[in-house]
């Protein structure tokens, strides 16, 4: 395995782990386990805990990048209206 800096071991990591969670939704989705609203309640969920522990962090532009990421997978889930 090429060597990493830190910051690029960080970013590999964050990717790897968003990439795991979003195939365990969607396979949850895809063999019926879970349904499409309860995926979007999932990353609803994921967002409201990151809003909440916000403050805890020194970076604002950490956590705006991570709720950006997340507003973004919720958006590929329909309205509940639409459901």
């Amino acid at each position: 395995m090429k060597r990493l800096t830190s910051h690029e071991a960080v970013i590999a990591s964050s990717l790897m782990a968003g990439a795991l969670q979003t195939a365990t939704i969607q396979t949850m989705i895809r063999k019926n386990i879970i349904s499409d609203q309860e995926g979007h309640e999932i990353y609803e969920q994921a967002l409201l805990m990151l809003e909440a522990s916000q403050a805890l962090c020194s970076s604002p532009d950490v956590f705006e990048g991570a709720r950006e990421l997340i507003e973004q997978r919720l958006r590929k889930f329909p309205h509940h209206d639409e459901l």
